[in-house]
């Protein structure tokens, strides 16, 4: 009886212990269309503008949207403050005379914006098959301050002793999601993952708090498959960013097919970067949509 006793209360204290975390996780908020469409269009904006200035060739330029302290997360090098930015840039242009270049597509969260940046005309890269650099911008006062970059397959294949893409894990990462079984997301995150949506309210920790968020997205659209469009990769960060981020990230642009009100199939695009921990789970993961797909698949009101 004894033992029976010690049994049952451990159960109990167990399920209100999961009771209590679940009760203490977020739900996604619901956003607004009109929020969306300002959000997009403000991201639009600015990576135009990013572009735009170093399409302009002229490295003075960079000095109307960048904060006089702006930060560069190229991994290895780290450039801090406009002046080594400026100076980058002049050494660029001298290296690849016929580096061209235009922006892509945009993708936001609560408050960063990701843009995607085309380029060719360097590495032998061509316009139909161009290297892609993803680029993480925050702001401060209409300026871009911090820059952080990552690059796809065609890049991290031209650079020497570039970073290498965990092609396998992502494409697992993207099973595991379309499978919707959460069985199997368990063992890709660690105990203590933290989860980022912050355009749906979401900044939680644990494996409870990432359960709760897997179910609200899989009763948010049932039956979603995901695929793997670009991966891409960064370098280790140099010693301002190290105790910020100590390890390199990871991800890819993904297509999320979803049905619309309708019932019809539609296309939802996500970047997502993730953190991996020195046992390969994820520790860290940070989303971002593209703002047209989320207006077209009903996801906003």
């Amino acid at each position: 009886m004894k033992f029976q006793y010690h049994f049952l209360l451990l159960l109990v204290t167990f399920l209100l212990f999961g009771l209590l975390s679940c009760a203490n996780a977020k739900s996604l908020k619901p956003i607004d269309a009109k929020e969306i469409t300002t959000l997009g269009k403000n991201c639009e904006e600015l990576y135009q503008s990013h572009i735009d200035a170093w399409d302009s060739r002229d490295p003075e330029n960079l000095r109307l949207i960048y904060t006089d302290d702006i930060v560069h997360f190229d991994g290895k090098p780290l450039y801090v403050g406009i002046n080594r930015v400026v100076g980058m840039a002049k050494g660029m242009y001298e290296f690849f005379p016929d580096w061209q270049m235009e922006a892509g597509e945009t993708y936001i969260s609560g408050d960063e914006c990701l843009g995607t940046w085309v380029n060719w005309g360097v590495f032998g890269f061509t316009q139909a098959n161009p290297g892609l650099e993803f680029d993480l911008l925050e702001t401060r006062d209409g300026r871009i301050s911090f820059w952080r970059a990552f690059y796809d397959q065609n890049f991290l294949e031209a650079i020497p002793n570039g970073t290498h893409v965990e092609g396998d894990f992502l494409t697992r990462f993207a099973n595991s999601w379309t499978a919707a079984d959460l069985d199997k997301l368990l063992k890709i995150y660690s105990q203590d993952v933290h989860i980022e949506d912050t355009l749906f309210g979401i900044s939680d920790t644990g494996q409870q708090a990432m359960i709760a968020y897997a179910n609200d997205i899989f009763a948010k659209s049932p039956g979603v498959s995901w695929k793997l469009l670009y991966p891409f990769a960064e370098d280790e960060g140099g010693d301002i960013v190290q105790e910020e981020q100590p390890l390199p990230s990871e991800g890819g642009l993904f297509s999320i097919t979803v049905k619309d009100q309708d019932g019809n199939p539609c296309e939802i695009r996500v970047v997502m970067i993730l953190t991996l921990d020195e046992n390969g789970v994820i520790q860290k993961q940070q989303i971002f949509y593209q703002a047209d797909t989320l207006l077209a698949c009903g996801w906003v009101k």
